[in-house]
């Protein structure tokens, strides 16, 4: 049983994928493309590192060209990046990475996307790091489990897993892929994955990439080759893929022409020459699982053969024939890995009829209740709407299985009794769902036959247990980012991008007495003016969110506890506590908050009442701490409804053309005592670049903040502002702000203090800095949080007033120290300090000051947009006399 469920799941990824036709290449094109997926029996499994990693033009012309069953494996979610389409980083982002990749997977041709339980902590430059944040075992290990759960024939590493893969990320993927191509076939590795139902497997081949044409390479794969099936080259296809990781590249799309190789090198065997990756291995069903196989591909070949692009629904009976041939073959082989072959053939064949039937499959939720348009106007009627549900709620879905080819189809009849075994067993759609969401069939239409355009309905009634598991929520979570491995609230998820869907829908019919399945997932609409409506997965949510901001603040502190004054903004924390009712029904309860002994907040509590589903309320607390030392204090928001406490609120992750996430946290405030001091009643300019939380992090130390648009920064008098700062990357997706860098150098020269934080090479020095220098696009980073720290200008102002500033100040920092320094300066700019990784001679240029006129310019590239929203006191004590700058001790 065990063995049957470790296929299921496995299969459930490869229907998961497939099942979403990618807009580019639909219709006959994928029918012929799932032909070929038939042809052979070979697999591939791609191993990367991180979201975009990937040889996207090889998958295209490995999948879509040679018909190879493909799985990715990115050993993580590209947490630790930065996000060019909006504010959130660390996990947030890795939920929106993970969703960017399956955009592009659909392109690319991937059947099977996984990642390992290994979370990106953010950029090394040394495989000793990866292996040190990770364990070599917790990487190998899953590593392991993946490639027995694929059986992939072949593993294709992107990476060497050495100095050439630069980021010690891709060089452990590197060193994982080949050590992987080992450890997978030895059953003394990892024994109680062998005890729970895997088994080892010894790929054929393991290949490495990044080899150059004048290097001992084995193989090279074109991916510039013209398919005129998908009306483009290979390379083209997976580069229009890759444009959907827009938090990493914004969205551009660069076609190419002509030839593009990739150089490969044979780790298991060395000294070969090889003209495909799939020479010397048998790749018919035949040759894999014997005589029985000899049938099944001989009906493989008469479906290739009928198939015309007008006319895809020509294949169709022999691939029923080649369908009723494989399930024969599966009840009598007893070989183990002939049977997992043939169970991907089983499902293989059922794509590919319904792909040239142009079976459709559609399940939509919508409000109990409501009843259908009718009338002259009925078709232009708006859909019904519907938002996710709470447990306990009670909803509809109304599902169509639509017959859009030219054969004529049977289906069962429809359920004549009301029991949902009936409707199992005889109905053309039903609806499964996981535990605690209850199904019990309604009215079905449809049938005994479809014909061309014809179609069956179903309508089901859904009610979700009051104790059902809010499955929107992800099943990976760590408690914080000193964590480099997530925890797995399911284990039977691991490896999957997301969490299966709760509810699903199967459709059924018969060509020619043979039994086929056609699923889809159940979604409900959502309005997204003005682009119209999209579609969502039916997931639970909880009947209350609670979310506090900030999540993390700071209270300056002195040797003897609070600094206290009637005028200072700085000694009370003030919190905003939002709820989001998701109820369909009215819920009313309070609001409070538990704090730490001694402290008080101004309400104690707060009564709520909301009427319906989507109303939100926010509630202000202004919290009064007693003595405060240099430490965290935890702070709580309960909100308490019908005897339940709710303790948790999410973040949407909701970006164009990517399914919505969500991200829990408890609803909880860390404040933390930091001895700092700011000079009163700063005002702060502040230019937004790609989205970051520093403006935030400034209003903790009682500074005004101002965010600066176009206008602001076209006609504002800018000598209102003690300092200007501009925040990460701003040069690169800021137009105006290149278009009025010379106001802001002109305020700087009127005695104005302008800070620009870290930036990409779109910041060019000697355009928009007052002084020359160079930030290329190989501009130097320097990765370990905990790199030594060399005041360079002690002297200075900056190290001396309002606080004084050591080399302390740069402990306990997060995920890194800083990126893009500049690589060469003129004389006028001081640089403050110098700093390295391991082996990597000092830096110097990720903290500049110049004087310009009557003010400063200071060019700060280490990480201030990850150490403040975490709380880090020396970035406060650093950023507080970074604003002082134009002021005088």
């Amino acid at each position: 049983m065990r063995k049957v469920l470790v296929i299921a799941i496995s299969l459930f990824c490869l229907a998961d994928l497939r099942g979403q036709s990618v807009p580019r290449q639909d219709g006959a094109s994928e029918t012929w493309q799932k032909l070929l997926k038939l042809k052979t029996t070979a697999s591939v499994m791609h191993v990367t590192a991180h979201p975009d990693d990937e040889h996207g033009g090889v998958l295209a012309k490995l999948s879509r060209g040679d018909g190879a069953r493909l799985a990715l494996l990115t050993l993580n979610r590209g947490e630790s990046g930065d996000n060019a389409i909006g504010p959130q980083l660390f996990d947030a982002l890795g939920l929106i990475r993970t969703e960017e990749l399956l955009n592009a997977d659909r392109h690319y041709g991937v059947d099977q996307q996984y990642h390992t339980t290994v979370v990106d902590y953010g950029f090394s430059k040394t495989l000793e790091e990866s292996i040190s944040k990770w364990g070599r075992e917790t990487v190998l290990r899953d590593v392991v489990r993946i490639i027995r759960m694929n059986r992939p024939t072949i593993i294709l590493s992107r990476f060497q897993g050495n100095e050439r893969d630069g980021h010690g990320n891709h060089q452990t993927a590197g060193v994982m892929a080949v050590e992987g191509f080992r450890a997978a076939a030895d059953p003394n590795r990892y024994p109680e994955q062998i005890a729970e139902g895997l088994r080892p497997w010894q790929a054929k081949k393991v290949y490495i990439g990044g080899v150059r044409e004048n290097e001992d390479w084995t193989v090279r794969i074109d991916s510039g080759v013209y398919d005129p099936r998908l009306g483009d080259s290979y390379d083209n296809v997976a580069r229009y893929g890759l444009s959907f990781q827009r938090s990493q590249n914004s969205g551009r799309f660069t076609p190419s022409a002509g030839p593009n190789y990739g150089f490969y090198s044979r780790m298991d065997v060395k000294g070969t020459k090889e003209k495909s990756i799939f020479d010397g291995i048998p790749t018919s069903i035949e040759a894999t699982v014997g005589a029985a196989g000899k049938p099944i591909d001989d009906a493989v070949a008469k479906a290739m053969a009928a198939f015309t692009m007008t006319d895809p629904a020509a294949a169709v009976l022999p691939l029923v024939q080649g369908l009723r041939l494989t399930r024969g073959a599966i009840a009598g082989v007893k070989d183990e890995d002939a049977k997992f072959i043939l169970a991907i053939k089983e499902q293989q064949f059922q794509d590919a009829i319904n792909s040239a039937m142009g079976m459709e499959l559609t399940a939509v939720a919508q409000p109990a209740g409501q009843t259908e348009p009718t009338g002259p106007g009925a078709a232009f009627a708006p859909p019904a709407l519907m938002a996710a549900p709470v447990p306990g709620q009670t909803f509809e879905v109304r599902a169509r299985l639509a017959n859009r080819g030219g054969i004529i189809v049977a289906t069962p009849p429809a359920a004549s009794s009301s029991s949902a075994k009936a409707m199992e067993d005889k109905a053309a759609i039903t609806i499964e769902g996981d535990r605690g969401w209850q199904i019990s069939p309604g009215q079905a239409t449809g049938g005994p036959n479809l014909e061309r355009h014809q179609q069956a309905t179903a309508r089901v009634t859904v009610t979700l247990a009051d104790d059902v598991s809010l499955s929107t929520k992800p099943y990976f979570s760590r408690n914080g980012l000193q964590e480099s491995r997530y925890t797995l609230s399911d284990p039977t998820q691991f490896g999957k991008p997301a969490s299966t869907p709760p509810l699903r829908a199967v459709g059924r019919y018969y060509v020619d007495g043979v039994p086929i399945e056609i699923r889809e997932t159940v979604r409900r609409r959502e309005a997204k003016l003005p682009y119209g409506d999209v579609l969502r997965e039916v997931r639970s949510v909880p009947r209350l969110a609670v979310s506090v901001s900030p999540a993390n603040a700071i209270i300056p502190v002195g040797s003897t506890g609070v600094r206290r004054s009637s005028d200072d903004r700085s000694t009370v924390v003030v919190l905003e506590v939002a709820l989001l009712h998701n109820a369909e029904s009215p819920t009313t309860g309070q609001i409070a908050l538990k704090m730490p002994a001694g402290w008080k907040s101004e309400p104690s509590s707060q009564p709520f009442s909301f009427a319906r589903a989507g109303e939100r309320s926010s509630y202000s607390f202004k919290v009064t701490p007693s003595a405060v030392d240099p430490k965290p204090y935890q702070i709580e928001a309960v909100a308490t409804a019908a005897g339940k406490e709710y303790r948790e609120g999410y973040e949407l992750i909701d970006h164009r053309d990517l399914e919505l996430r969500y991200l829990y946290r408890a609803s909880t405030t860390e404040v933390r005592g930091v001895n700092v001091t700011t000079v009163a009643a700063l005002k702060v300019g502040y230019v937004m670049g790609v989205g970051d939380s520093v403006p935030q992090g400034l209003q903790q130390l009682g500074v005004q903040v101002t965010l600066l648009g176009e206008r602001e920064l076209a006609s504002a008098d800018l000598s209102q502002f003690d300092a200007i700062m501009t925040g990460t990357r701003a040069y690169a997706v800021r137009e105006d702000l290149k278009t009025y860098n010379s106001r802001l150098l002109d305020y700087v020269k009127a005695g104005g203090n302008m800070i620009v934080l870290y930036n990409t090479q779109e910041l060019v020095p000697n355009t928009f800095a007052p002084y020359p220098g160079e930030l290329p696009r190989s501009a130097e980073e320097v990765s370990e949080e905990d790199s030594p720290v060399t005041i360079l200008s002690p002297a200075h102002q900056a190290f001396n007033w309002p606080n004084k500033i050591t080399a302390a100040d740069f402990d306990g920092w997060v995920e890194q120290r800083g990126s893009k320094f500049f690589t060469k300066w003129d004389s006028a700019y001081t640089p403050m300090i110098s700093t390295f990784d391991k082996n990597q001679p000092p830096q110097s240029g990720g903290w500049l000051t110049a004087k310009v006129g009557s003010g400063t310019w200071t060019y700060f590239a280490y990480a201030l947009h990850r150490q403040l929203p975490y709380g880090v006191a020396g970035a406060y004590r650093i950023t507080a006399n970074l604003l002082a700058l134009n002021k005088k001790p």
